[in-house]
């Protein structure tokens, strides 16, 4: 009689100790992005908030050496291609340019499937913002 309630509480307690792993692997910046839309809004002197219609093929690509490319184009307009390098620190993406112009971003947005970064630019009484909008 014995055996015949510990068999079931013992199959109980070895399925219910067992557990999958379900934590996903964490998600990175690295792999080709496609650009959805860049949103640019600016105050002070020259006031605007407007957000760019770009081609479906543009994207912008972070690879695991720390070099990417991206290329964008307005709708119906020939793709322009920039190799980059990056560092990324935390939230933030430091990239300079193959002619040496540095821009540091804020990753607001990491999925495995969505990436939004984020640029704030402030002279004097002017503050400009960017917002690209990327999926995988």
């Amino acid at each position: 009689m014995k055996i015949k309630l510990i068999l079931p509480i013992l199959f109980l307690l070895f399925v219910t100790s067992c557990k999958k792993n379900d934590d996903p692997a964490p998600a990175t910046v690295v792999g080709k992005w496609t650009i959805t839309s860049l949103r640019s809004k600016s105050t002070g002197t020259f006031s605007m908030d407007i957000t760019f219609n770009l081609s479906a093929d543009s994207y912008i690509q972070f690879n695991s050496d720390g070099t990417g490319v991206s290329a964008s184009a307005n709708t119906g307009q020939p793709l322009t291609t920039e190799n980059f390098t990056y560092k990324l620190d935390g939230t933030k993406i430091t990239m300079t340019s193959s002619d040496k112009e540095v821009s540091t971003v804020e990753i607001q947005t990491l999925t495995s499937t969505s990436l939004v970064l984020y640029e704030k630019r402030v002279s004097g009484n002017d503050v400009g913002e960017s917002w690209l909008n990327c999926k995988k």
